[in-house]
């Protein structure tokens, strides 16, 4: 599955999700726990790619500043594996959001 067969997926999940009979609020609310749940699943996917020196460095900080954040990603992403393994676990799922969408939402 390619980066494109992604962005169908989040497509079709957007516009069922914009034309559910369900109030504004509630699009919003699935809007959030989707940004938020795909955060949560990337996150740990990077740090397993990151070199060591760096997740030290990163448990001794309370918050990152933007350029840490950046390198820390851009770090992650030098190795080759790290993008495959988000773009499979972000297939996967989104392939059962999809499916939860459509069962509750139609």
């Amino acid at each position: 599955m390619s980066m494109d067969d992604i962005d169908t997926i989040i497509t079709g999940i957007i516009d069922r999700v914009n034309r559910a009979r369900i109030t504004e609020m509630e699009k919003a609310d699935v809007f959030a726990q989707l940004s938020v749940g795909m955060r949560r699943l990337i996150w740990p996917i990077l740090l397993a790619h990151v070199p060591q020196y760096m997740l030290k460095e990163i448990k001794e900080k309370k918050e990152l500043t933007i350029p840490e954040y950046t390198e820390i990603v851009e770090s992650a992403m030098q190795n080759p594996k790290a993008g495959k393994d988000m773009h499979d676990e972000i297939k996967e799922a989104l392939l059962e959001v999809d499916a939860l969408v459509v069962k509750r939402l139609g």
